[in-house]
Protein backbone atom coordinates (compact mmCIF):
# COMPACT_ATOMS: atom_id res chain seq x y z
CA UNK A 1 0.00 0.00 0.00
CA UNK A 2 2.79 2.56 1.24
CA UNK A 3 4.57 1.47 -2.09
CA UNK A 4 1.41 2.43 -4.50
CA UNK A 5 0.85 5.91 -2.15
CA UNK A 6 4.21 6.71 -2.78
CA UNK A 7 4.17 5.95 -6.89
CA UNK A 8 0.73 8.39 -7.26
CA UNK A 9 2.26 10.84 -5.25
CA UNK A 10 4.80 11.36 -7.41
CA UNK A 11 2.58 11.42 -10.56
CA UNK A 12 0.79 14.13 -8.62
CA UNK A 13 2.78 16.75 -7.81
CA UNK A 14 6.48 17.03 -9.08
CA UNK A 15 9.26 15.54 -7.08
CA UNK A 16 11.03 17.58 -4.21
CA UNK A 17 8.30 20.82 -4.53
CA UNK A 18 6.30 21.72 -1.92
CA UNK A 19 3.42 19.87 0.12
CA UNK A 20 1.31 23.00 0.59
CA UNK A 21 0.55 22.54 -3.54
CA UNK A 22 0.38 18.90 -3.18
CA UNK A 23 -1.19 15.76 -2.22
CA UNK A 24 0.77 14.00 0.26
CA UNK A 25 0.60 10.15 -0.04
CA UNK A 26 0.40 10.17 3.64
CA UNK A 27 -3.15 11.63 2.68
CA UNK A 28 -4.43 9.55 -0.27
CA UNK A 29 -6.52 7.12 1.98
CA UNK A 30 -8.37 10.04 3.38
CA UNK A 31 -9.28 10.87 -0.39
CA UNK A 32 -9.89 7.28 -1.22
CA UNK A 33 -11.81 7.23 2.03
CA UNK A 34 -14.86 10.05 -0.29
CA UNK A 35 -16.04 6.46 -1.95
CA UNK A 36 -17.39 6.02 0.72
CA UNK A 37 -20.13 9.17 1.14
CA UNK A 38 -22.28 7.42 -2.53
CA UNK A 39 -22.49 4.53 -0.78
CA UNK A 40 -23.72 5.91 2.51
CA UNK A 41 -26.09 7.87 0.37
CA UNK A 42 -27.45 4.83 -1.36
CA UNK A 43 -28.40 3.34 2.16
CA UNK A 44 -30.13 6.83 3.63
CA UNK A 45 -32.11 6.83 0.55
CA UNK A 46 -32.81 3.26 0.30
CA UNK A 47 -34.46 3.77 4.68
CA UNK A 48 -36.13 6.86 3.59
CA UNK A 49 -35.03 9.76 2.45
CA UNK A 50 -35.19 12.81 5.14
CA UNK A 51 -37.03 15.50 4.82
CA UNK A 52 -34.36 18.29 4.94
CA UNK A 53 -33.69 21.87 3.81
CA UNK A 54 -30.97 22.21 0.95
CA UNK A 55 -28.67 23.79 3.44
CA UNK A 56 -29.05 21.23 6.10
CA UNK A 57 -28.06 18.53 3.08
CA UNK A 58 -25.06 20.37 2.17
CA UNK A 59 -24.59 20.82 6.04
CA UNK A 60 -24.68 16.78 6.42
CA UNK A 61 -22.37 16.66 2.91
CA UNK A 62 -19.68 18.60 4.32
CA UNK A 63 -19.65 16.96 7.46
CA UNK A 64 -19.82 13.81 6.37
CA UNK A 65 -17.03 14.59 3.83
CA UNK A 66 -14.80 15.63 6.84
CA UNK A 67 -15.38 12.59 8.89
CA UNK A 68 -14.77 10.19 5.91
CA UNK A 69 -11.19 12.11 5.27
CA UNK A 70 -10.34 11.77 8.68
CA UNK A 71 -11.48 7.87 9.02
CA UNK A 72 -9.13 7.29 6.21
CA UNK A 73 -6.45 9.49 7.45
CA UNK A 74 -6.62 7.15 10.83
CA UNK A 75 -6.04 3.68 7.94
CA UNK A 76 -3.93 5.48 5.84
CA UNK A 77 -1.61 7.73 7.70
CA UNK A 78 2.44 7.12 9.08
CA UNK A 79 2.49 9.92 11.61
CA UNK A 80 2.27 7.10 14.61
CA UNK A 81 -0.71 5.73 16.27
CA UNK A 82 -1.20 8.49 18.88
CA UNK A 83 -2.33 10.91 16.00
CA UNK A 84 -4.08 7.89 14.42
CA UNK A 85 -6.54 8.15 17.59
CA UNK A 86 -7.59 11.67 17.29
CA UNK A 87 -8.23 11.01 13.33
CA UNK A 88 -10.53 8.37 14.73
CA UNK A 89 -11.92 10.45 17.31
CA UNK A 90 -12.62 13.65 14.71
CA UNK A 91 -14.39 10.80 12.40
CA UNK A 92 -16.71 9.76 15.26
CA UNK A 93 -17.60 12.96 16.56
CA UNK A 94 -18.17 14.23 13.04
CA UNK A 95 -19.91 11.38 12.31
CA UNK A 96 -22.56 12.15 15.66
CA UNK A 97 -23.15 15.30 14.45
CA UNK A 98 -23.57 14.23 10.85
CA UNK A 99 -26.70 11.47 11.98
CA UNK A 100 -27.92 14.52 14.15
CA UNK A 101 -28.19 16.39 11.26
CA UNK A 102 -29.88 13.80 9.22
CA UNK A 103 -32.53 13.39 12.34
CA UNK A 104 -33.85 16.55 11.64
CA UNK A 105 -32.18 18.25 14.35
CA UNK A 106 -29.51 21.03 14.38
CA UNK A 107 -25.79 20.72 14.62
CA UNK A 108 -26.01 22.63 18.12
CA UNK A 109 -23.35 23.26 20.58
CA UNK A 110 -21.78 19.90 19.97
CA UNK A 111 -20.95 20.50 16.01
CA UNK A 112 -19.70 23.91 16.93
CA UNK A 113 -16.96 22.33 19.46
CA UNK A 114 -16.34 19.31 17.20
CA UNK A 115 -15.86 22.10 14.08
CA UNK A 116 -13.60 24.26 16.23
CA UNK A 117 -11.83 21.85 17.74
CA UNK A 118 -11.11 20.05 14.54
CA UNK A 119 -9.76 23.35 12.97
CA UNK A 120 -7.87 24.14 16.21
CA UNK A 121 -5.76 20.86 16.21
CA UNK A 122 -4.99 21.65 12.54
CA UNK A 123 -3.49 24.84 13.63
CA UNK A 124 -1.62 23.60 16.18
CA UNK A 125 0.20 20.48 14.20
CA UNK A 126 0.90 22.92 11.19
CA UNK A 127 2.46 25.40 13.86
CA UNK A 128 4.58 22.73 15.20
CA UNK A 129 5.76 22.42 11.56
CA UNK A 130 3.64 19.68 10.23
CA UNK A 131 4.00 20.27 6.32
CA UNK A 132 0.31 20.83 5.17
CA UNK A 133 -0.77 19.69 1.80
CA UNK A 134 -4.28 20.10 -0.70
CA UNK A 135 -5.77 17.48 1.44
CA UNK A 136 -5.70 19.09 4.46
CA UNK A 137 -6.57 22.51 3.48
CA UNK A 138 -9.27 21.60 1.56
CA UNK A 139 -10.62 19.77 4.70
CA UNK A 140 -10.03 22.72 6.69
CA UNK A 141 -11.94 24.88 4.12
CA UNK A 142 -14.73 22.12 4.35
CA UNK A 143 -15.24 22.35 7.82
CA UNK A 144 -15.49 26.00 8.12
CA UNK A 145 -17.92 26.21 5.54
CA UNK A 146 -19.88 23.89 7.72
CA UNK A 147 -19.47 26.09 10.79
CA UNK A 148 -20.43 28.99 8.87
CA UNK A 149 -23.45 27.23 8.01
CA UNK A 150 -24.18 26.01 11.92
CA UNK A 151 -23.54 29.86 13.34
CA UNK A 152 -25.41 31.65 10.59
CA UNK A 153 -28.05 33.97 12.16
CA UNK A 154 -31.17 33.19 12.76
CA UNK A 155 -34.31 35.30 12.18
CA UNK A 156 -34.70 36.77 15.66
CA UNK A 157 -30.69 36.47 16.31
CA UNK A 158 -29.21 40.43 17.57
CA UNK A 159 -27.14 42.29 15.07
CA UNK A 160 -24.12 42.14 17.29
CA UNK A 161 -24.21 38.14 17.38
CA UNK A 162 -24.60 37.80 13.52
CA UNK A 163 -21.49 40.52 13.06
CA UNK A 164 -19.71 38.25 16.18
CA UNK A 165 -20.36 34.78 13.75
CA UNK A 166 -19.45 36.62 10.60
CA UNK A 167 -15.73 37.71 12.15
CA UNK A 168 -15.45 34.59 13.54
CA UNK A 169 -15.78 33.04 10.30
CA UNK A 170 -13.14 34.70 8.93
CA UNK A 171 -10.91 34.88 11.53
CA UNK A 172 -10.62 30.91 11.03
CA UNK A 173 -10.25 30.89 7.09
CA UNK A 174 -6.97 33.41 7.79
CA UNK A 175 -6.18 31.23 10.65
CA UNK A 176 -6.02 28.73 8.56
CA UNK A 177 -4.45 30.42 5.82
CA UNK A 178 -1.75 31.54 8.04
CA UNK A 179 -0.64 28.54 10.34
CA UNK A 180 -0.51 27.00 6.84
CA UNK A 181 2.22 29.37 5.36
CA UNK A 182 3.71 28.92 8.87
CA UNK A 183 3.38 24.90 8.85
CA UNK A 184 5.06 24.64 5.14
CA UNK A 185 7.87 27.28 6.36
CA UNK A 186 8.93 25.52 9.76
CA UNK A 187 8.86 22.31 7.83
CA UNK A 188 11.31 23.43 5.02
CA UNK A 189 13.58 24.88 7.69
CA UNK A 190 13.47 21.91 10.23
CA UNK A 191 16.57 20.16 7.81
CA UNK A 192 18.11 23.29 6.76
CA UNK A 193 21.39 21.14 5.58
CA UNK A 194 19.39 19.07 3.08
CA UNK A 195 18.37 21.48 1.20
CA UNK A 196 21.06 23.96 1.24
CA UNK A 197 23.06 22.98 -2.04
CA UNK A 198 19.57 22.95 -3.91
CA UNK A 199 18.95 19.57 -3.43
CA UNK A 200 16.52 17.61 -1.17
CA UNK A 201 17.05 14.09 0.16
CA UNK A 202 14.83 11.57 1.43
CA UNK A 203 11.90 12.97 3.79
CA UNK A 204 13.03 16.27 3.53
CA UNK A 205 10.38 19.23 2.36
CA UNK A 206 11.62 22.13 0.38
CA UNK A 207 10.17 25.37 0.97
CA UNK A 208 6.77 27.01 -0.83
CA UNK A 209 7.67 28.56 -4.56
CA UNK A 210 10.40 26.36 -4.83
CA UNK A 211 11.16 22.38 -6.76
CA UNK A 212 14.63 20.79 -5.79
CA UNK A 213 15.24 17.61 -7.36
CA UNK A 214 15.76 14.50 -5.06
CA UNK A 215 19.38 14.05 -5.41
CA UNK A 216 21.50 11.65 -3.63
CA UNK A 217 23.81 12.93 -0.93
CA UNK A 218 27.21 12.03 -2.16
CA UNK A 219 30.86 14.15 -2.58
CA UNK A 220 31.26 15.54 -5.66
CA UNK A 221 34.08 13.51 -7.56
CA UNK A 222 37.51 15.47 -8.61
CA UNK A 223 36.60 15.68 -12.17
CA UNK A 224 33.53 17.46 -11.00
CA UNK A 225 35.21 19.74 -8.91
CA UNK A 226 37.08 20.56 -11.50
CA UNK A 227 34.19 21.21 -13.57
CA UNK A 228 32.38 23.58 -11.44
CA UNK A 229 35.11 25.48 -10.56
CA UNK A 230 36.28 26.16 -14.25
CA UNK A 231 32.89 27.35 -14.54
CA UNK A 232 32.94 29.61 -11.92
CA UNK A 233 36.58 31.00 -13.13
CA UNK A 234 34.84 31.60 -16.54
CA UNK A 235 32.02 33.71 -15.48
CA UNK A 236 34.10 35.73 -13.29
CA UNK A 237 35.99 36.44 -16.73
CA UNK A 238 33.01 36.60 -19.23
CA UNK A 239 30.97 38.59 -16.50
CA UNK A 240 33.66 41.15 -15.58
CA UNK A 241 32.38 44.00 -18.04
CA UNK A 242 28.84 43.75 -16.84
CA UNK A 243 29.88 45.29 -13.14
CA UNK A 244 29.18 48.39 -15.02
CA UNK A 245 25.23 48.37 -14.92
CA UNK A 246 25.54 50.72 -18.36
CA UNK A 247 26.95 47.88 -20.29
CA UNK A 248 24.69 45.39 -18.97
CA UNK A 249 21.86 47.97 -20.17
CA UNK A 250 23.94 47.96 -23.85
CA UNK A 251 23.44 44.51 -24.39
CA UNK A 252 19.76 44.42 -23.56
CA UNK A 253 19.64 43.77 -19.46
CA UNK A 254 16.88 45.77 -17.59
CA UNK A 255 18.73 47.24 -14.88
CA UNK A 256 16.47 50.03 -14.44
CA UNK A 257 15.01 50.35 -10.92
CA UNK A 258 18.59 48.51 -9.94
CA UNK A 259 18.02 48.65 -5.93
CA UNK A 260 17.68 46.43 -2.56
CA UNK A 261 20.76 43.13 -2.00
CA UNK A 262 19.28 40.68 -4.86
CA UNK A 263 18.26 42.42 -7.85
CA UNK A 264 17.58 40.36 -10.91
CA UNK A 265 18.43 41.90 -14.32
CA UNK A 266 17.08 39.95 -16.83
CA UNK A 267 17.80 39.89 -20.83
CA UNK A 268 14.65 38.79 -23.08
CA UNK A 269 16.75 37.95 -25.91
CA UNK A 270 18.98 35.23 -23.97
CA UNK A 271 16.18 33.45 -22.70
CA UNK A 272 15.41 32.02 -25.84
CA UNK A 273 18.64 32.25 -28.25
CA UNK A 274 18.81 28.39 -27.30
CA UNK A 275 22.02 29.24 -25.32
CA UNK A 276 22.92 26.43 -22.19
CA UNK A 277 25.01 27.72 -19.23
CA UNK A 278 27.28 29.81 -21.83
CA UNK A 279 29.01 32.10 -19.08
CA UNK A 280 29.25 35.07 -21.63
CA UNK A 281 25.14 35.11 -22.03
CA UNK A 282 23.47 34.84 -18.48
CA UNK A 283 19.67 34.81 -19.15
CA UNK A 284 19.91 37.71 -16.18
CA UNK A 285 22.78 39.28 -14.00
CA UNK A 286 22.44 39.52 -10.25
CA UNK A 287 23.05 42.79 -8.58
CA UNK A 288 23.27 44.44 -5.05
CA UNK A 289 23.52 48.03 -3.81
CA UNK A 290 26.25 48.39 -1.62
CA UNK A 291 25.22 50.49 1.67
CA UNK A 292 27.43 53.89 0.06
CA UNK A 293 24.81 53.27 -3.22
CA UNK A 294 27.13 51.56 -5.54
CA UNK A 295 25.81 48.58 -7.71
CA UNK A 296 27.97 45.73 -7.08
CA UNK A 297 27.76 42.87 -9.27
CA UNK A 298 26.86 39.50 -7.38
CA UNK A 299 26.23 36.52 -9.88
CA UNK A 300 24.67 35.78 -12.69
CA UNK A 301 21.50 33.32 -13.24
CA UNK A 302 21.08 30.88 -15.83
CA UNK A 303 17.62 29.76 -17.13
CA UNK A 304 16.81 26.60 -19.31
CA UNK A 305 14.83 27.67 -22.35
CA UNK A 306 12.21 25.22 -21.90
CA UNK A 307 10.02 24.11 -18.65
CA UNK A 308 11.00 20.62 -18.01
CA UNK A 309 13.56 20.58 -19.33
CA UNK A 310 16.69 19.28 -16.69
CA UNK A 311 19.92 21.49 -16.70
CA UNK A 312 23.18 20.31 -17.09
CA UNK A 313 24.69 19.05 -13.40
CA UNK A 314 28.09 19.71 -14.82
CA UNK A 315 29.26 19.50 -11.43
CA UNK A 316 27.71 16.66 -10.05
CA UNK A 317 25.94 17.32 -6.41
CA UNK A 318 27.73 20.81 -6.46
CA UNK A 319 25.91 22.24 -9.13
CA UNK A 320 21.79 21.20 -9.11
CA UNK A 321 19.59 22.95 -11.15
CA UNK A 322 15.89 24.53 -9.19
CA UNK A 323 12.99 25.93 -10.46
CA UNK A 324 9.73 27.67 -8.92
CA UNK A 325 6.31 26.61 -8.64
CA UNK A 326 3.12 28.29 -8.39
CA UNK A 327 4.58 32.03 -7.92
CA UNK A 328 2.58 35.38 -8.48
CA UNK A 329 4.13 37.35 -11.44
CA UNK A 330 2.90 41.20 -12.23
CA UNK A 331 3.08 42.42 -15.45
CA UNK A 332 2.99 45.99 -15.27
CA UNK A 333 6.31 46.43 -14.33
CA UNK A 334 7.12 42.31 -14.65
CA UNK A 335 8.36 41.47 -11.44
CA UNK A 336 8.12 38.37 -9.09
CA UNK A 337 5.10 39.60 -6.58
CA UNK A 338 5.03 36.86 -4.19
CA UNK A 339 3.42 33.07 -4.14
CA UNK A 340 0.25 31.41 -4.54
CA UNK A 341 -1.63 31.43 -1.28
CA UNK A 342 -2.86 28.62 0.52
CA UNK A 343 -5.91 29.36 0.21
CA UNK A 344 -4.92 29.78 -4.12
CA UNK A 345 -4.92 33.20 -4.13
CA UNK A 346 -2.19 35.46 -6.02
CA UNK A 347 -2.04 39.29 -4.93
CA UNK A 348 -4.35 41.20 -6.62
CA UNK A 349 -3.44 42.58 -10.40
CA UNK A 350 -0.54 39.74 -10.47
CA UNK A 351 -0.87 36.16 -12.58
CA UNK A 352 -0.20 32.66 -10.94
CA UNK A 353 2.94 30.89 -12.79
CA UNK A 354 2.37 27.12 -12.06
CA UNK A 355 5.70 26.30 -13.24
CA UNK A 356 9.09 27.75 -13.99
CA UNK A 357 12.36 26.49 -16.61
CA UNK A 358 14.99 25.13 -14.44
CA UNK A 359 17.47 27.35 -13.27
CA UNK A 360 20.95 27.60 -11.59
CA UNK A 361 23.10 30.67 -10.29
CA UNK A 362 26.55 30.91 -10.35
CA UNK A 363 28.04 33.62 -7.90
CA UNK A 364 31.15 35.58 -9.03
CA UNK A 365 31.78 37.43 -5.74
CA UNK A 366 35.71 36.50 -4.00
CA UNK A 367 34.69 34.34 -0.51
CA UNK A 368 31.36 33.20 -1.70
CA UNK A 369 30.50 30.57 1.01
CA UNK A 370 28.15 28.83 -1.69
CA UNK A 371 29.25 29.71 -5.35
CA UNK A 372 26.10 27.71 -6.89
CA UNK A 373 22.86 27.93 -5.05
CA UNK A 374 21.75 30.23 -2.08
CA UNK A 375 23.89 33.19 -1.14
CA UNK A 376 23.07 33.73 2.22
CA UNK A 377 21.56 36.81 2.88
CA UNK A 378 23.85 37.31 6.26
CA UNK A 379 27.05 36.99 4.09
CA UNK A 380 25.70 39.32 1.29
CA UNK A 381 25.24 41.99 3.53
CA UNK A 382 28.55 41.57 5.23
CA UNK A 383 30.09 41.87 2.03
CA UNK A 384 28.42 45.03 1.27
CA UNK A 385 29.72 46.46 3.93
CA UNK A 386 33.16 45.71 3.74
CA UNK A 387 32.79 47.04 -0.04
CA UNK A 388 31.51 50.74 1.68
CA UNK A 389 33.73 50.79 4.07
CA UNK A 390 36.97 50.48 1.54
CA UNK A 391 35.64 53.28 -1.02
Amino acid sequence: MNSLLAHVDHVIGAAGGSPLYLIGAEHLAGVFALVVLPIGAFVIRRRGTPDLAPLQWLLAGLLAASAAIHAGLAIGSDHGAGLSVLFVVDAVLLGLVTRRVLNGSPAGRLGVAVLVGSIGAYWMSALRGEAPDQVGLATKLIEILALAIVVRPAPNQSRLRSVAGSIAIVTFALGTATSSWIGAFRASAAEPGAIAGHHVDAGSVAPPGTIFPEVPLRDATPAERAAANNMVEAARIALARYADPAVAAADGYHVTGLAGIDFHASNPAYEHDERVLDPAHPETLVYAVAPDGRPVLMGAMFLMPKIGSPGPTIGGPLTVWHAHQHVCFSLTPPALAGLLSPLGACPIGTIDVPLTPEMIHIWIVPGAPEPFGDLDEAWKRAYLRAIASRS
